[in-house]
């Protein structure tokens, strides 16, 4: 079989060393002119005249691509027959696979969240949870997340009445948006700094959520009870994306530590300044890491973000990830790698739920001496006491509405390794 006739084009020090490896091949800039190693250089209305047959093979050697390509493909150059050199990977990679997300507005659904009903925390992952659901439901392919800020703009007073501007900045950029991206059609994410600003920002956009945004002014702090409707409706629970180079880097972990035959066993602590009576009571987790057969089970640690750089360990028994406890990718990816996750009560782990074939036992206990973990709270918010929840339907998941004792986890991760087993054997 002849090899194909190789174009490159573009010429610079990419050339010089394709040229290594392609000596024979044909050169060409989009202009065109004068000679490089001794052969013409064609322009692309010369290349286009002799050169667009069926063996050829064009490699751009710019950093111009999406320019030359569709040049290239509007003087009828199949995009199959179209590749470029990758300069960070040094490799020569194909057009045709690498097709960004085109950001088609008629398939875009346009979500607004509003800071004045939604915090900058865990809770952003309900509301992406029902933003794909309704994407699903309206079979479009993209989402474009838009934050709208609290500011009213103009002389209007507006205040941080829950995190200062410095705290709501961080959690934005580093809770809120990672979790949006995170989602499969996630295709871009902007800023409406006043509300004043809403209007014209988002007018002529089709498939807007929530569809009466314009109308109202006014947005919805959607979550479990908004998400059980399509639930109810057969829309499938959404799905978070686990980003490769993230997974990649998990693999790395678990090679560098030897434990590709191990079982990975994550623990996701609560410790943070704010309502510190929730905390995690870090006893009973002590008592189960060193419980644990580590011949069998490699446990990770991620402790709370506000002490991931704690340079005194938890346990001598975890590894300890602080990078995963500011990076919600690389936190996702342990999750999905994980073959239990344990949990005490907070928003970063409800991420188990949006993994496909996740494992988990999440510790989330009752106690009405506080708001925020007070029965009523968490029925208003859409769980299910004492029975299955619906959003724990993507795997095998334990939510005990308890104070965690060693006693108590130690039962829950055998039963769970049990689950996991017959699992196993049903499959």
């Amino acid at each position: 079989m002849n090899s194909p006739q190789v174009v490159l084009y573009g010429i610079n020090s990419v050339t010089d060393t394709l040229l290594q490896s392609y000596p024979d091949a044909i050169f060409a800039t989009t202009q065109g002119g004068g000679t490089y190693n001794d052969k013409p250089i064609l322009s692309l209305e010369a290349l286009s005249a002799q050169y667009n047959t069926p063996g050829i093979q064009i490699i751009i050697c710019s950093m111009f691509v999406d320019d030359i390509v569709n040049a290239l493909v509007e003087h009828g150059f199949s995009l199959s027959a179209i590749y470029f050199y990758n300069i960070t990977h040094c490799k020569v990679l194909s057009c045709e696979n690498t097709i960004r997300k085109s950001g088609d507005t008629e398939q875009t659904l346009h979500v607004v969240y509003d800071m004045k009903v939604n915090l900058p925390c865990y809770d952003a992952l309900s509301f992406a949870a029902v933003a794909e659901a309704e994407r699903i439901k309206r079979k479009l392919k993209y989402i474009h997340f838009y934050m709208l800020s609290a500011n009213p703009g103009g002389n209007k007073l507006s205040f941080d009445a829950n995190y200062t501007e410095d705290d709501r900045s961080w959690r934005i950029a580093n809770i809120v948006k990672p979790i949006f991206e995170s989602l499969p059609s996630y295709i871009g994410c902007s800023d409406i700094i006043n509300r004043a600003d809403l209007n014209p920002t988002m007018a002529g956009k089709l498939n807007l959520f929530p569809e009466d945004i314009l109308t109202t002014q006014a947005g919805v702090a959607h979550g479990l009870l908004k998400l059980e409707e399509y639930y109810k409706d057969g829309i499938p629970m959404p799905e978070l994306k686990v980003q490769p180079a993230a997974a990649s880097m998990v693999q790395t972990l678990l090679d560098h530590c030897h434990a590709q035959n191990k079982k990975l066993v994550t623990l996701t602590l609560r410790n943070t300044p704010t309502h510190p009576e929730r905390n995690t009571p870090v006893g009973p987790w002590v008592e189960f890491l060193q419980s644990l057969d580590t011949d069998t089970y490699f446990p990770v640690l991620l402790r709370d973000t506000s002490e991931c750089l704690n340079a005194t360990p938890l346990s001598q028994l975890a590894f300890e990830v602080p990078a995963a406890t500011i990076s919600f990718a690389l936190r996702i990816a342990l999750y999905d790698a994980a073959y239990i996750n344990l949990s005490s009560s907070g928003g970063p782990s409800f991420a188990y739920y949006f993994l496909k074939g996740c494992s988990s036992i999440r510790y989330s206990p009752i106690d009405d001496n506080h708001f925020a973990t007070a029965r009523n709270t968490l029925e208003t918010a859409g769980f299910k006491i004492g029975e299955e929840q619906f959003f724990a339907q993507n795997g095998l998941h334990q939510i005990p509405f308890e104070v965690e004792t060693f006693e108590s986890i130690q039962q829950a991760f055998n039963h769970q390794c049990q689950m996991l087993e017959c699992n196993t054997n049903d499959v």
